[in-house]
């Protein structure tokens, strides 16, 4: 039997490539909780479109728009397997991993083969489980036995979730959430946290922007920490270190945090300049203490032009924000 795994990224594929599990592997290596992910374009199409994000304005996108391509063309190939396992954990990256892979799958590429999933958000003896990143080689052949078969009924969600995700109106995210998501038993709560990085309808701050204010104020002024701490209040693994620094960048730009000295500079594979990026000294403003106590709002402070899923965050004169009270979107005028 031909089999192919598929996984979140290196790191869980280098382990199933160590341990006993059986097949070719495929990592899908996309960052997919931030960035654009407009509606209608093709997979080939969005890849492009990931390849400039993910490289940046200054860089050149000619090796990660490769990397996409390889990862289509094995996706393609994939008609040729007799079995296919996917392999993830709960998070909101994994997540959204899932609705494109099924998304995809949903079509009459699979015909005859055998298609299944393993999904888990614990594992015996981590207390403090992250990912299947962090297994041994053992261990992650111990989750053969929690292989699952991807329903009909899946495939459906995924189809449903991925348009939701790509629509241009962050309302249809939320009426897919009113249905009955329970065979992909993480989606909801992953799906609810994406939605909390639009920015508050009250306050202009995005969550992940809100904590970092809030560890600032409360003393940690190292980007490293801020990173780390960050981390650490989430309930599951959300942002990595370089949105992370991006969300610093932006703070300190709408003068809501400052870095001594300025600007803030991001790391570097240089040791020196890392070492220097690490002695950076970042601290709340005045004003960032004003909108994080609630007696104003950043809505005229951050500059936004980004992107959550299908959504032009700031599009046309007005923002999306997120009102966590009614639990409901707002377009508010800019």
């Amino acid at each position: 039997m031909k089999i192919l795994n598929i996984t979140n990224g290196d790191g869980a594929a280098n382990i199933i490539k160590q341990s006993t599990v059986v097949g070719d592997v495929l990592p899908w290596r996309d960052p997919m909780h931030h960035g654009p992910f407009p509606s209608k374009l093709s997979l080939a199409e969005l890849g492009k479109l990931r390849a400039a994000y993910l490289a940046g304005p200054d860089a050149d996108p000619t090796e990660i728009e490769r990397d996409f391509q390889l990862r289509d063309q094995h996706l393609r190939a994939s008609e040729n397997y007799d079995k296919i396992t996917l392999w993830f954990e709960h998070d909101l990256l994994d997540q959204l991993q899932i609705l494109q892979i099924l998304d995809w799958f949903s079509g009459p590429r699979t015909q005859g083969a055998i298609l299944d999933m393993i999904c888990i958000d614990r594992f015996p003896g981590k207390s403090r489980f992250r990912g299947i990143g962090e297994l041994s080689p053992e261990e992650m052949a111990s989750l053969t036995e929690l292989r699952q078969p991807v329903t009909d009924n899946m495939l459906a969600i995924a189809t449903s979730g991925w348009a939701a995700f790509r629509s241009n109106d962050p309302r249809d995210l939320l009426a897919f959430l009113n249905h009955d998501l329970s065979e992909l038993p993480f989606l909801t709560a992953a799906l609810r946290r994406h939605i909390e990085e639009f920015p508050d309808a009250s306050t202009g701050l995005n969550r992940t922007e809100r904590q970092l204010l809030g560890l600032m104020a409360d003393g940690v002024h190292a980007p490293q920490q801020l990173f780390l701490q960050n981390m650490e209040m989430e309930t599951t693994l959300f942002i990595g270190d370089w949105p992370t620094y991006r969300t610093l960048d932006s703070l300190c730009a709408s003068g809501l945090a400052a870095c001594n000295p300025p600007p803030f500079r991001f790391p570097s594979y240089s040791r020196e300049k890392h070492a220097a990026f690490n002695m950076q000294h970042l601290s709340i403003t005045e004003a960032g203490c004003r909108v994080l106590n609630g007696m104003r709002d950043a809505f005229d402070l951050m500059q936004r032009d980004g992107w959550l899923g299908g959504v032009n965050v700031v599009e046309f004169g007005a923002i999306w924000t997120w009102d966590k009270e009614t639990a409901e979107f707002l377009r508010r005028a800019i």
